[in-house]
């Protein structure tokens, strides 16, 4: 032997049992940090192909801007993509047609197309005035093939093209306006513009090199050129995903999601540390034999820690390769089962950021767990070791408080509050796993306002006036309602930007109307106020919270000549259909108001396993109205949100079986290295059924301080991610959580109990002898 430190693999092969749940805590520990992090890893490499595929590959967009301001813009190194932009028509409200059908003008470079939009092309983009491209569908709409001639006619003027390309660009759009898109160059797109005295502003769209500091970037524009926050446009849902939106409400989102990391990594620190430092009280004697035949403190210290990084070699590449393995099968489940909005999660993605942030934990919280433990056996006696009485090196200040509890359990609280060291790190794992369960508790909220696929506002199918007026029969509501497989039917009316005076300002409105079923729908969603008061004909109406305009209990709107009060504020809702606040009122209400005796739209809630025979009797009830079908749409985010919930949960209960192993094994070597005192209380008559309240008292003790901790710090998570996400976003107030606290308590008592019950059978099944001469 060269040097105590070659005693590390024999200790490790000797003391295997015992250090089992610190290596399986180290595994853990390791596997969470690498499958959260990779999963983070796939989902924001999906969000940025589904955000790029749906908003486009651009980063910001300059308007009102000098155009000599953006060429040299255009020219920085940092840039490398621009296109100007400028569009006519885009509400195919005004008379620019092609073969008598709506067209939309835009006029862009080929840039804005290609790198930016990814539209798919067939042919190639103008090249010069007289070319055009149109949208794909136009192929089908008038049969125009590659080369043909094409006129478009203005209102002050027609221009005659050549078709140069097809793109595939937004289809939906297309279809609102009953037409299709035209891209052109610069040159023929000014032309018409100064031909029909069309007042446009040009933009530029811009993307920058995937290296750039994008904050940095974005500031140094605006200094350089003397631009205002009102010049510059972000793509928030692409630069929210790199962390350099300026976007409030997403910059409050960085510092909750950081905030939940560190506390997994504390979890695993304290978790790590609590194993050890057990496991070290267990193993006193043997550092204090260690002492006498000569080993330093400083090699004491030095063999723990060594011993502890020992036992990574094997349980840091075992949490990668299962945190890997568990990142694989979620994607693939969300890639190929659910799909949706995960399509474009990635397949056997390698998270090299997740495997280095999991060995780094492993590495790093190993290290500092190893701290408190190795200093502790460092201070083990010589003296006390050879004399065999390692558990007395502590000077007794204070007995047992024997006043309140009996005397078993008073010893028990002793012996939870006697080490602090190893009250505080049991606390700890207890008050992480609760303010881990209340934090995701939150988390949950905001995934249910984002994804409300259980909310009576969103319907399964729906019936929508042809002309987009209250032209729907009042009767025909009742009619669907009876047939098999609607769960309920129920319409509403609308006046879209209504212009009112609200408390004296002129302003617009949206304003619908709800039925009793609507109303009563409503009733878990108020925010503030009373909502009884909205019912029959009356002069009070609710409103729907919007972060845009927000209506508060008390103010006055005033719609031709009636006024009416806003009695109720509920966080959601049927939403705007314009961008104006939304007002809502009892059907009666909006017939006084406003005369109309229809509906625009009636929505239908379906039963499960409704028929596609009863699905063409509704089909075939709307007419000559449009017949929407949103199953497969609210299928996808139902599927979303339990999968969120799924893996929300899933992570929990992992952190919570590894808080109960935790519990389990420290209350278990707590009671091994306590043996021989447990030996000597049985031998002066200390009955089992009374070590075994000793041991619950240790643990109730560490439960208690845990929780007290936990709901507290747990308590104020939950309120700062409510406040600053669900309630600046959706509206509502905050409450107190009771029943994600029931949960927590159940999840504490079961892990007593089961803490408490393997060491007091074990104590139960020795010999009085045995447990004396136990070592």
């Amino acid at each position: 032997m060269k040097s105590y430190l070659s005693l590390v693999p024999i200790s490790a092969r000797v003391h295997k049992r015992q250090s089992r749940m610190t290596r399986i805590c180290i595994v853990l520990a390791v596997f969470l940090v690498t499958s959260i992090f990779s999963m983070a890893e796939m989902w924001i490499r999906a969000e940025q192909t589904a955000m790029i595929n749906k908003h486009g590959n651009y980063h910001i967009i300059l308007q009102d801007v000098q155009a000599d301001a953006a060429d040299q813009i255009k020219h920085r190194s940092d840039i490398v993509a621009f296109s100007e932009y400028g569009d006519i028509n885009t509400d195919a409200d005004r008379d620019y047609f092609i073969n008598g059908k709506s067209v939309v003008l835009y006029g862009v470079e080929e840039t804005y197309l290609a790198d930016m939009m990814h539209y798919p092309v067939e042919g190639a983009y103008p090249q010069n005035d007289k070319d055009i491209a149109l949208s794909a569908d136009a192929k089908e709409l008038f049969g125009f093939n590659i080369g043909d001639k094409v006129t478009l006619n203005t209102p002050l003027g027609n221009f005659d093209f050549m078709v140069s390309a097809f793109y595939e660009d937004d289809a939906e759009l297309n279809e609102l306006i009953d037409g299709c898109c035209a891209y052109m160059g610069r040159t023929a797109f000014w032309a018409i513009c100064n031909l029909n005295e069309e007042n446009v502003n040009p933009k530029y769209y811009i993307q920058f090199s995937d290296r750039t500091n994008l904050r940095k970037a974005i500031a140094d524009i605006k200094e350089q050129f003397g631009l205002q926050d009102e010049n510059i446009d972000e793509n928030t849902a692409v630069l929210g995903l790199t962390g350099a939106s300026s976007n409030e409400t997403v910059q409050n989102v960085y510092p909750l999601a950081l905030a939940c990391f560190l506390l997994v990594l504390i979890s695993g620190i304290l978790m790590i540390s609590s194993c050890m430092n057990s496991n070290v009280a267990q193993r006193t004697r043997f550092f204090g034999m260690m002492r006498c035949i000569g080993a330093s403190k400083e090699q004491i210290v030095r063999f723990v820690r060594l011993e502890a990084l020992n036992w990574c070699r094997s349980a840091i590449p075992a949490g990668c390769l299962l945190g890997m393995a568990v990142c694989w099968a979620l994607c693939a489940i969300l890639r190929l089962v659910v799909k949706g909005e995960f399509a474009d999660m990635p397949l056997f993605g390698v998270s090299v950021s997740g495997i280095v942030c999991g060995i780094a934990v492993g590495i790093i919280t190993v290290f500092m767990a190893a701290h408190s433990p190795a200093r502790q056996a460092a201070k083990v006696s010589p003296i006390a070791a050879v004399s065999g009485n390692t558990e007395m090196e502590k000077t007794v200040r204070h007995a047992a408080n024997t006043k309140l509890f009996k005397i078993e359990t008073a010893l028990g609280i002793h012996h939870a509050t006697a080490a602090k060291k190893n009250l505080f790190l049991m606390t700890g794992s207890f008050a992480i796993t609760i303010i881990l369960f209340l934090a995701f508790s939150a988390c949950l909220d905001i995934v249910h306002k984002l994804l409300p696929s259980e909310s009576n506002f969103s319907p399964d199918v729906a019936i929508g006036s042809q002309e987009n007026s209250n032209s729907i029969d009042l009767s025909l509501a009742e009619q669907l309602s009876k047939i098999p497989g609607v769960k309920n039917a129920f319409g509403t009316m609308y006046k879209v930007r209504l212009p009112v005076k609200i408390n004296g300002i002129e302003k617009v409105i949206d304003l619908v109307s709800y039925n009793e079923f609507m109303l009563e729908s409503a009733k878990k969603s108020v925010a503030s106020g009373n909502l009884s008061k909205v019912y029959g004909d009356s002069g009070y109406v609710l409103s729907v919270f919007s972060e845009n305009g927000r209506l508060d209990v008390g103010d006055k709107i005033d719609i031709g000549g009636h006024e009416l009060e806003i009695s109720c504020v509920v966080s959601e809702g049927i939403g705007s259909v314009s961008g104006s606040p939304v007002v809502v009122c009892s059907e009666e209400t909006f017939m006084r108001l406003t005369g109309e005796q229809g509906y625009m739209m009636i929505n239908m809630i379906l039963e499960k396993g409704v028929s596609e025979t009863d699905i063409d009797k509704i089909r075939n009830l709307a007419g000559s109205d449009s017949f929407i079908d949103r199953r497969e749409e609210e299928s996808e985010v139902y599927s979303s949100y339990w999968v969120f919930r799924f893996a929300a949960y899933g992570f929990l209960a992992i952190i919570s079986f590894i808080t109960a192993l935790n519990i389990m094994n420290s209350v278990s070597m707590g009671v091994s290295a306590r043996i021989k005192q447990y030996g000597a209380m049985r031998a002066v008559g200390m009955e089992s059924r009374q070590l075994t309240r000793m041991i619950m008292g240790e643990a109730v003790t560490y439960a208690f301080c845990g929780m007290a901790a936990g709901i507290i710090l747990g308590l104020i998570l939950h309120y700062l991610i409510y406040v600053k996400i669900v309630v600046t976003h959706f509206g509502g107030t905050w409450k107190i959580p009771f029943s994600t606290i029931a949960v927590i308590l159940l999840l504490v008592s079961v892990s007593c109990i089961a803490a408490v019950h393997a060491p007091a059978k074990r104590i139960r099944n020795m010999a009085i002898t045995e447990t004396i001469n136990e070592l």
